[in-house]
């Protein structure tokens, strides 16, 4: 009988050890499955610094961390940087790695990778407050602010802008504010940070991730394929044949880009069904007003980009600094253009060589469209050592285009001295040879740069190549120097 209970007790106890032993076991699987949730819930970040609340659970209760945290998101991964209330945490454990207090003689602090905001994790701190160094186990929990007034923001810094002038971008905390002359402020909100209330009326918020972006001008599309971000472009309103991007070309082929119908008629049911919330226009909608009225009208934000009317060529470059601030490459976009302005900045630097050189294309009916003297392709034959003056012609009308129209008859007047032509390859498409340009106007036979040879033009790709701007400039300028190396990127000459 004695043996019988002590049978039954010990499996009693063997129970009771295998229940406990689940339960503890559960707990950590329950444990690790919040943590992968909170982890997976984690807002993607794009690239850029922010402020996150933190909060620290765990240890004896008298340590804290600030509870404002740096996070620095770089291709893609967040980093945090947390200050503790102690001096004496010599080195942290995150997911098994370890990380040294950078701050010696002051509060201990750290820097190391989260899975972005919101997120909960697991660490393991060492002080050596006590006689001996001793591991503690906490949990951080990151998280944005939810209840956010837009009166309570203060301005943390300003975009530096070498060049543009027709952008500006104020860093409002976590909140960039970008503005667009004549055309409205748009606030720039994080994926997982909340809109601020009380925005004024013409402020416009934008949540990132921004994606099934409709965009319409075509002038800026290399700009964004520079910057690997075509990711977040689905539909354009350009067809395949009409693209020289060939990063866009190839997404409308594969059918990652999508012909919405031109900027004047939209396919608004298309662009609806795809999700789309976010038009990028150029200063064509103008024209039609009532399209813009429609797209936001059915919830779409329209961005009206003016790279065009930038006064210099480089300011129209600088322009992907905001697409990088839009589609979250910032970094990869300032990177781009400093590594463009430190290509042509030795021929800044040069001497203008007293060259004249006359941009144009002849029209259909038979009129000279040229490129007005205040206009960026005037500034970029400045920037390559050339004169770009027209002979002193101003165009009566006014008005914001950057062209205008000259009779053959003016444009013999004041440009058939001219050292160089080239021929604007855009409008009715590029010269193949001289006699073509010939053909056109008998007098063109009598221009000095035809006599000379002279005689250059650009693709039909120019106006949708504005990362081009450099190439178009270093070109010119062997040119306009007698540079032996003719191997033009940008440029082709006609015989």
């Amino acid at each position: 009988m004695r043996k019988k209970i002590i049978t039954i007790a010990s499996l009693c106890v063997a129970g009771m050890l295998l229940c406990a032993c689940g339960t503890k076991n559960n707990k950590v699987e329950t444990q690790t499955q919040t943590q992968q949730q909170t982890e997976s819930e984690a807002a993607t970040l794009a690239d850029g610094e922010y402020t996150a609340n933190v909060t620290l659970e765990g240890g004896s209760g008298r340590a804290t961390v600030d509870s404002e945290a740096k996070v620095k998101v770089t291709d893609g991964q967040a980093y945090a940087t947390i200050v503790w209330s102690s001096t004496h945490y010599d080195y942290m454990l995150v997911d098994d790695q370890k990380y040294e207090n950078e701050n010696e003689g002051g509060n201990s602090t750290f820097t190391f990778p989260i899975a972005g905001v919101p997120c909960k994790m697991d660490v393991v701190g060492d002080t050596t407050a006590m006689s001996t160094p001793h591991e503690i186990d906490y949990t951080l929990t990151f998280s944005f602010p939810e209840d956010v007034s837009f009166n309570d923001l203060d301005c943390t810094g300003h975009m530096e802008l070498a060049y543009a002038d027709q952008f500006q971008i104020d860093t409002y905390g976590n909140y960039k504010l970008i503005t667009i002359v004549d055309n409205g402020r748009f606030l720039l909100v994080p994926a997982g940070v909340a809109v601020p209330t009380g925005l004024p009326s013409d402020v416009v918020a934008l949540q990132q991730p921004l994606t099934n972006v409709y965009l319409v001008s075509s002038a800026v599309m290399d700009l964004v394929c520079e910057i690997d971000g075509l990711s977040n472009v689905k539909y354009t309103a350009l067809k395949e044949k009409d693209w020289y991007v060939q990063k866009a070309a190839d997404a409308m082929k594969s059918g990652d880009l999508i012909y919405a119908g031109k900027y004047s008629a939209p396919d608004y049911e298309l662009l609806l069904a795809g999700g789309c919330k976010f038009a990028v226009e150029n200063t064509m909608i103008s024209h039609n007003p009532e399209v813009k009225e429609k797209l936001e009208e059915l919830g779409m934000k329209v961005f009206v980009e003016r790279s065009s009317y930038e006064k210099h060529p480089l300011g129209r470059l600088e322009w992907i600094k905001l697409f990088g601030v839009l589609f979250g490459k910032e970094q990869q976009a300032k990177a781009y253009f400093d590594a463009q302005v430190e290509r042509v900045k030795p021929i800044l630097e040069k001497e203008n060589t007293g060259k004249t050189v006359a941009f144009f294309a002849v029209s259909s009916d038979g009129t000279i469209t040229v490129r007005k003297t205040n206009d960026y392709v005037a500034s970029m034959i400045g920037l390559a050592g050339g004169n770009y003056s027209l002979g002193g012609y101003t165009d009566g009308e006014k008005n914001a285009l950057s062209t205008m129209k000259m009779q053959m008859e003016d444009f013999y007047a004041a440009e058939k001295d001219a050292d160089i032509l080239i021929y604007n390859g855009t409008i009715e498409g590029e010269l193949k040879t001289v006699d073509e340009l010939i053909k056109k106007n008998s007098l063109f036979a009598d221009f000095k740069a035809v006599k000379n040879g002279q005689v250059y033009t650009t693709g039909s790709n120019f106006y949708q190549q504005s990362t081009g701007t450099c190439d178009f400039i270093e070109d010119l300028n062997k040119i306009l120097t007698g540079d032996a190396d003719t191997s033009y990127r940008f440029l082709k000459k006609i015989e």
